[in-house]
């Protein structure tokens, strides 16, 4: 924290934000990117704003990047202390607590802006309408412009060079079952490529409670089940109901976690953190990895020998809707003047940052995914720089397109499968339960439950799931403005929907 004081500034004085005959020169916050293609795509991106746009408008924007552990923290001092930056990535719900709020406390309250008043209906409508119900089910109004897609669970990962020596035959094209990937990662694990002996699954959980990476390996695997909901929702009558413990997220959690771990065919889970097992996967030390979209970027500047193939899912069924749109929860931030913030000069470079061909431009030095359809339209027809082509981000954009079309599917069966269920003005199912509540002890429950499941040789995770549910519908029941349904509280309570979209 001392060394990130030093490059705060921020505030409306002589810092970041302040003002000048010159103009005015505001603090643009970010993390370095895992790749440092992406990052030069951002560098890019800015120095054409400050050279263009920004010298017309006498803006200039300059960055302060923040180890990624050290961000959010960073982030909230300055915020705390009346500093904010003008810009800053941020998960929003980190910042601010939404439950039982109302759309004018959330105003008052939360330390970023409401840009609706700021942007067009041209500029939101280069982009898929999902990202934009994230926000409007949380925070009622649009808080945040984002910038990263993707789809959950993420891409199944395969090191083809362990899958050949295991003698697997041809990967997976279409779908395949968990019997099917359960045998494969016992044939993988142990083999020997290159001087490494492979795990057969590459699993990272000593983050799972501090980072809240947990839901990760619950709410998101569980869709392979035919799980459309995850962790729970909230009813008509404003009641959150929980369906964490269920037979679809101990279904997901067991075939792509719990089993290779009780077997032995895992490395050691508690040993990485979940970005930090792509380490290991580009070494050639793991066969199969779900992860996470961009880590494809990563394994595409290594040695290994990787490839891309479909999620399996419980008895192989095609039908389900395994990926959902995402990336919604990061976004670009303006924050208030009343914590520090330049919400109108911010903007101007948010929305250039942002727009479709700023981010077709990013998409082909970056190769990450983004939320821009009309940037994905660019793509189609201006082609994709030769780095691109290499690390697959054109086939993974194919995909989030894919994820974000379906989208409207999957909403009309969440409405139909649980009738109960709020909706948004705008029409869609509120799928979430509030995590920040009790200062930290939901990721404590929970992912602390998955971290024990490791330490005990996956001993029981039906009941382990279901105590971390107990706990955190506790939480949920015992905090101000917030109703439990209190029936929903239990394994399989209420009983699970899961199924196919056809």
């Amino acid at each position: 924290m001392a060394a990130l004081a030093g490059c705060m500034g921020g505030g409306n004085g002589s810092g970041g934000n302040g003002g000048s005959g010159k103009g005015t020169t505001i603090e643009y916050w970010r993390w370095p990117h895992s790749t440092e293609p992406s990052n030069k795509g951002e560098d890019q991106i800015v120095k054409a704003f400050n050279k263009g746009p920004g010298a017309e408008k006498n803006i200039r924007v300059k960055q302060v990047k923040n180890p990624f552990g050290d961000h959010n923290q960073a982030l909230r001092t300055a915020i705390g202390g009346n500093d904010a930056p003008a810009i800053a990535w941020s998960f929003p719900d980190q910042l601010y607590d939404y439950s039982g709020k109302s759309r004018s406390q959330i105003e008052k309250n939360a330390p970023f802006a409401f840009i609706e008043d700021y942007i067009s209906d041209d500029f939101r409508n280069q982009f898929y309408e999902p990202v934009w119900h994230w926000q409007e089910q949380r925070f009622k109004g649009l808080i945040g412009v984002p910038f990263i897609a993707g789809f959950d669970p993420g891409l199944m990962y395969v090191n083809v060079d362990a899958w050949k020596a295991a003698g697997l035959g041809d990967l997976p094209k279409e779908s395949w079952s968990y019997e099917e990937y359960l045998a494969a990662a016992k044939k993988i694990n142990g083999v020997k490529i290159n001087g490494s002996t492979v795990n057969g699954v590459g699993v990272g959980l000593s983050d799972a409670a501090s980072a809240a990476q947990w839901d990760t390996f619950l709410t998101q695997f569980s869709r392979t089940s035919g799980s459309l909901i995850g962790e729970g929702y909230q009813n008509k009558d404003d009641e959150y109901v929980m369906t964490l413990a269920s037979d679809p997220e101990v279904n997901g959690w067991n075939a792509y976690i719990g089993t290779p771990m009780k077997n032995g065919w895992t490395n050691n889970p508690g040993a990485y953190t979940r970005d930090g097992i792509q380490d290991p996967f580009s070494a050639g030390q793991i066969g199969l990895l779900p992860h996470a979209t961009f880590s494809r970027v990563e394994f595409s500047q290594e040695d290994v020998n990787f490839d891309i193939i479909p999620f399996p899912t419980k008895n192989g069924e095609k039908n389900y809707g395994v990926y959902a749109a995402s990336g919604m929860n990061v976004t670009f931030n303006a924050f208030r003047k009343e914590v520090g913030g330049n919400p109108k000069a911010a903007m101007e470079f948010i929305k250039f940052r942002n727009n479709a061909q700023n981010q077709y431009k990013w998409f082909n030095t970056s190769s990450q995914s983004v939320p821009n359809k009309e940037a994905y339209k660019l793509m189609q027809k201006k082609g994709v720089s030769d780095f691109v082509k290499q690390s697959r981000g054109l086939e993974v954009m194919d995909r989030v397109d894919e994820a974000f079309k379906q989208y409207i599917n999957q909403q009309k069966a969440i409405k139909s499968r649980y009738p109960d269920i709020k909706l948004t003005e705008a029409g869609t199912p509120i799928t979430t339960v509030p995590t920040s509540i009790g200062s930290g002890r939901v990721h404590d429950a929970v992912g602390g439950a998955l971290q024990r499941l490791h330490q005990n040789n996956n001993a029981n995770p039906k009941e382990a799931i279901t105590k971390a549910e107990e706990e955190w519908a506790s939480l949920i029941a015992n905090a101000p403005d917030l109703k439990l349904a209190k029936s929903s509280s239990g394994y399989n309570k209420p009983k699970p929907q899961a199924g196919t979209l056809k």
